[in-house]
């Protein structure tokens, strides 16, 4: 017998194509959903290192995504990765890991970066979401810089874009997606001088806004590490 109009089937069928894409999600291990800060930098490098985790075949398509970028403060990040659902039927809730990349990045004169207040927030919200922060002090290219040399005194975001200009011995741009495997050899390193930084925070009894230079990225870097 044919159905008729407005008996169900039409809302029947839409809630079994979900169930199905939900259980094709079950099937898969969704392991770390991110949402990023900035547009370039951030993204770009962990979008490079999730191709290598797939090319390995470490990782399937939707294990490691990135959430879409609405926003560039910290608050607003956190926001981008809870409301963010994939084409999967998958939210943030679903996977092993979720992270929020967010620089401290102080306001400006001229415009530009947001309040230590906003950072603290959007660092306070996560506790209770189980989400965790690879925070930087004072930007993501501090990470990059951990690479080349250790640094423990303070440094404005302008300078460490003229140190890494030394170092890789050409202009930083922010939209350069080889950041990653130029630098992947030398990660050891940055791991070691990151870590060596947290541990004096630590030891000072330091928070996220108050640790510069300093950066948690490392701890993302390791989480994704161990699924190699």
């Amino acid at each position: 017998m044919a159905r008729r109009k407005g008996d169900g089937s039409t809302g029947r069928k839409k809630n079994q194509t979900h169930n199905s894409r939900r259980e094709d999600v079950k099937n898969q291990r969704l392991l770390v959903m991110i949402a990023c800060e900035g547009k370039k930098s951030e993204r770009f490098y962990f979008e490079e290192f999730f191709k290598q985790l797939k090319t390995a075949q470490v990782i399937s398509k939707i294990s490691c995504v990135i959430a879409p970028h609405d926003h560039t403060n910290p608050s607003g990040v956190l926001d981008d990765l809870l409301n963010f659902t994939t084409s999967t039927g998958a939210t943030y809730e679903d996977y092993e890991h979720k992270w929020i990349v967010i620089d401290r990045d102080e306001e400006r004169t001229g415009g530009g970066g947001h309040t230590i207040e906003d950072f603290n927030s959007a660092i306070e919200r996560t506790r209770d979401k189980d989400v965790k922060v690879a925070w930087s002090n004072p930007s993501f290219e501090i990470w990059y810089l951990l690479h080349f040399q250790f640094r423990d005194t303070g440094i404005h975001r302008d300078e460490v874009i003229t140190k890494l200009n030394e170092c890789i011995g050409n202009k930083y741009c922010k939209n350069d997606r080889t950041m990653f495997a130029s630098l992947k050899p030398k990660m050891d390193l940055a791991i070691r001088n990151a870590k060596r930084l947290l541990k004096n925070a630590e030891n000072l009894n330091l928070s996220p806004a108050d640790t510069n230079p300093g950066t948690a990225v490392v701890d993302l870097v390791e989480n994704l590490l161990q699924t190699e």
